[in-house]
């Protein structure tokens, strides 16, 4: 029999004779572990007959077991969470697929501005907005671009391609996430916030990671928008968590058994992204915990900078501390966060500005 994991869709043979008839199995994948249940029994066979059980199964020594697929996502928690979660996004949601195309074209030495401009209009409400920022006062050319191939001449590829990213990412990054009591465009305004002052940080203490720290930043927290619908569904437990002065991250893990950071990493190993940007995505909170990971680094202290840029006072769910190591690490001191607080706030205003 061919079997296809829905996971990560690796496919396998298993001999007929090695498989129970008549039966309802479950195996782990041999590809990513993730579970794989078969339903061996005929079609025309009935169901077995289900016996209520008491409301202690233990004490009639019998334990009641559902099965992960027939429990509401209310219920789960953890791996069997996280893993329906996972099977449940299939394919890169439409901001990175348009990112990478434009990556793909710009990175080919015989594509000219026009193959460039074509990718982009491709999309016209991402072209327009291109137009827009183009001409924002952050960019300084006020005025002065009328069309995506004359952005992609006065720009040049580097700037083109973050810019992409910039805009692309409003229609993903702009919900209302109820379940993190984020109001519309505040995880998008987050989150600009820090792949600006990512990129200004790479390009002072690591200019070949300059495009890389810009896209990390403006996508670190994109596992939130795949878990608020779990925490809202947990809202009481969520309240209660909040109401004992937990940050957000520690209400993801005591209430769902894992945090957004390690959804959004496997996300993108599932999705084959870059080695370090998987490693960024998963520890820009514990910068630390990454084995040296310079992008890590930066994009944590660039998500302290964020949110010290931030109008709310304190915000919902508290505010995360800079890890001690990280100003070290990247030989900042606290002058410099000054000053990336300022520019970055600046940077903010004059783009959103221009997208308004």
């Amino acid at each position: 029999m061919k079997v296809e994991c829905e996971n990560c869709g690796k496919s396998f043979e298993l001999p007929d004779d090695r498989l129970p008839t008549g039966k309802k199995v479950s195996f782990p994948c041999p590809g990513c572990k993730s579970k794989i249940t078969l339903d061996l029994r005929e079609k025309s066979e009935p169901a077995p007959p289900v016996t209520p059980e008491p409301a202690d199964a233990t004490a009639t020594g019998k334990v009641v077991i559902t099965p992960i697929s027939e429990k509401s996502s209310g219920e789960l928690e953890g791996t069997d969470l996280k893993r329906k979660i996972l099977s449940s996004i299939k394919d890169l949601p439409p901001m990175p697929k348009i990112i990478y195309k434009a990556r793909e074209v710009m990175a080919n030495p015989k594509s000219g501005f026009k193959e460039i401009a074509e990718v982009i209009e491709t999309d016209q409400a991402i072209a327009a907005k291109v137009l827009q920022v183009a001409n924002s006062a952050y960019y300084g050319l006020s005025g002065m671009v009328s069309s995506i191939h004359q952005a992609t001449v006065v720009l040049g590829h580097k700037t083109l391609e973050q810019l992409i990213t910039m805009v692309s990412a409003t229609s993903l990054l702009g919900s209302h996430l109820k379940g993190y009591r984020m109001g519309s465009g505040a995880l998008w305004k987050h989150s600009l916030a820090v792949a600006l002052c990512s990129r200004a940080i790479a390009k002072d203490r690591a200019p070949a990671l300059e495009n890389d720290a810009f896209s990390v930043g403006l996508i670190h927290d994109a596992g939130k928008l795949a878990l608020d619908k779990y925490l809202l569904e947990r809202k009481e437990q969520v309240d209660q968590a909040l109401k004992n002065n937990l940050t957000f991250l520690e209400v993801e893990k005591q209430v769902l058994g894992f945090d957004h950071t390690e959804l959004a990493s496997d996300l993108c190993t599932k999705w084959k992204l870059p080695e370090n940007h998987v490693s960024a995505m998963r520890y820009h909170h514990e910068p630390g915990a990454s084995d040296g990971n310079q992008l890590a680094f930066i994009v944590h202290t660039a998500n302290y900078v964020a949110q010290q840029c931030e109008n709310e006072s304190p915000p919902v769910g508290g505010q995360y501390e800079l890890d001690p190591k990280a100003l070290t690490f990247l030989s900042l001191d606290e002058s410099d966060l000054a000053n990336y607080i300022e520019a970055t706030a600046e940077a903010v205003s004059q783009i959103t500005q221009s997208m308004a």
